[in-house]
Order: structure tokens, then sequence, then C-alpha cells
């Protein structure tokens, strides 16, 4: 029996780690490496799901975000102790990510151990790596070529899943790129969903034909100030009727931006969505750029799924998977460029 081990930034990556390990790897013996940092939360699903696994880590790390000298301290000069130890050579890797200086270390440590790193593009945000760099900054250029473990991409990983191959055709590292299975429509995820939504009282739910994904632009992510955004989702949602599932890192017991919103309810079940949506299979969803609209557009090839991307690289990434997910609708009524935090 082999190993594999799974490395989760999150509670949809850990739903990710259950349905690949029970549709790829269904004889193997599963690792969870689980990272614990700001605004992850597990409880929901955690307790329903750990005995999938032989062994669990949980990797803890103070830092909201990482800041280039958290980039640079932990690229060369954290050894990982505990995660050099829980890892095996002659197993298979899984990661949904190759930015932070977690998952960097876990894919050089695992290559000189000779194991196998596939990664899944879980995100939307996976331009950054798979697109020529176009930094006009020096300094960036500099610092990339000298220092390059810590700020630049290392395509060091044996295979690299997306949405869909041919959206990188013109990507210098497109033969290592595979098409995901389609995760959303496996008996595996149906499974979980039917699971961990059982005890779930929806019915004051199903009713709503039109869903939408929030994102913490102004309540975590600080891109925009809170009436800007609540701006943004008037100018969205008007007075539409819509069931609101926020992200899982908005902060909105004390800032609830979607007060702004007159006939929207908000709910927030301790799940990934993705789980409630194949309960409700709503007619529509509306999003920013959320990644869930996606993965549902995928689900539900009879729904329509409406982006408004904010910036001109996320606007031109959905155009493109638009030519293999022919349900998505893309605005540009909101794009503005650049946005900054």
């Amino acid at each position: 029996m082999s190993d594999v081990f799974f490395y989760a930034n999150g509670l949809p990556r850990l739903l990710m780690s259950c349905v690949i390990g029970d549709e790829i790897y269904p004889g193997a013996r599963k690792h969870l490496i689980l990272l614990h940092q700001y605004g992850y939360h597990y409880d929901g699903l955690l307790p329903r799901v750990e005995k999938s696994f032989s062994r669990v880590y949980h990797l803890r790390v103070r830092a909201r975000r990482y800041s280039h000298f958290d980039q640079l301290l932990n690229s060369y000069l954290n050894p990982y102790p505990g995660l050099r130890r829980f890892f095996r050579p002659g197993s298979e890797v899984v990661l949904f990510g190759i930015r932070s200086p977690v998952q960097k270390f876990i894919v050089r440590h695992n290559k000189r151990l000779g194991n196998t790193v596939r990664v899944y593009a879980e995100s939307l945000a996976v331009d950054r790596f798979l697109e020529p760099r176009r930094d006009g900054a020096w300094w960036r250029r500099i610092a990339r070529r000298c220092l390059a473990r810590a700020f630049d991409v290392q395509h060091e990983y044996d295979v690299f899943y997306v949405v869909h191959k041919e959206l990188y055709r013109h990507s210098p590292w497109y033969d290592r790129l595979e098409t995901m299975f389609p995760l959303y429509a496996s008996p595996s995820f149906a499974k979980h969903a039917a699971l961990l939504t059982r005890d779930l009282d929806l019915s004051g739910l199903a009713g709503y034909g039109t869903v939408f994904f929030g994102q913490p632009l102004s309540n975590f992510d600080g891109l925009l100030a809170r009436e800007d955004e609540e701006g943004l989702l008037r100018s969205i949602l008007g007075d539409r009727e819509v069931l609101i599932l926020p992200h899982p890192n908005e902060v909105l017991e004390k800032d609830n931006k979607y007060g702004a919103v007159p006939n929207g309810r908000l709910f927030r079940a301790g799940i990934p969505n993705d789980l409630l949506l194949l309960a409700l299979r709503p007619k529509v969803t509306m999003t920013y750029s959320s990644t869930i609209g996606v993965n549902y557009a995928v689900m539900n090839p009879e729904s329509t799924n409406h982006f408004f991307p904010l910036d001109r690289s996320r606007y031109e990434l959905l155009c493109r998977y638009r030519q293999f997910i022919p349900n998505l609708v893309v605005s540009d009524a909101l794009v503005r460029d650049p946005l900054r935090r």
C-alpha cells in the first residue's frame, strides 16, 4: 500500500483532499497536513472526515499574510523539522498551490526524497504561476534572479492540474499541465455533500433562484473601502432576492457590508459552500470572480453564472475560461486598473 500526503490550506482544500483521496487513491495510506492560519476554521468538516487519514499533522502559522520578509526568512532559514520528519520516500504529495514558503519547502523536500508532487489549481489565481513574468520594476527582476527560492515560482513539481490544459497552451510549463478530472461531479463529492448537509435546515433556502458568492474585498483583504464595496454590491444585485454565501475569510460579525442588499439573505453554514450548492442547485449564480462560481458552472451545466471581475487580468482569464465553460457570463462593467492594497 502506497502513501499519499495532502497539504490542505483552508476548508475547501480539506474537502478536495478527501475527494481526491477517495477518487484517485482509494487503497493508499492517506496523511494530512492541515494548515492553521488566520481565518481558517475546520470544525464543521474535520471531525467527520478525520478517520479518512492515517495521520494528521497540525501546522500552525501566525502570519495573516506572507510578507516579503516572511518569504525570505522562511524560504532560506526555516528547516521545518516537523514537516521534514513527516514525509516518507516512495510517496506522492498533493498540494493546492505553490506560492507560500511552506508549499515551496514541501515541493523541494519531496523532490529530494524522490517523491511525486502533484498540484491541483483549486483557485483562479494560477496565471501568476503559468504565464511568463512581465514585471517592469528592476528590483523585482533582480530579487527573482538572485533570491529565486523566495521570490520566484519554483516549477519542480511533476504535474499541475488546471481546469483545462488548453487555457495555457502558450505557457512555458505547458508540458507539465494536465486537465483536472471533474472533481465536483464525482461520486465522492456527492457523498460528502449528502453527509455534511444532512443535518442542515435548508428548507428556507431552496426558494432562492440566485446565489451570490462573496469575497473579502473590504473586510479582510483590504482591497476596497467598505463604502466602495457596498456600492458595487448594490450595482450588481440591486433589489434582487438573493441568497448570499460569504467567503470563509470574511469578517461580518461587526461589519456586515451585505446590509446594503435590501433583499439579500446571508447564510453561513460552517462547511464549504460548494457542498451547499449541490443540495440547492440554483439556476443563477453571481460573484466578482470567486473560484466557486467556476466550480459550480462545471458541476451544473444548466446554470447561468455571472462574473463581475474588478481587475483586467482576472477579466481576461475568465474570458479564456468561457471558451471551455459556455455557461459563464463575464462582464467588464466593474474592471478597474489596477487594484492596489
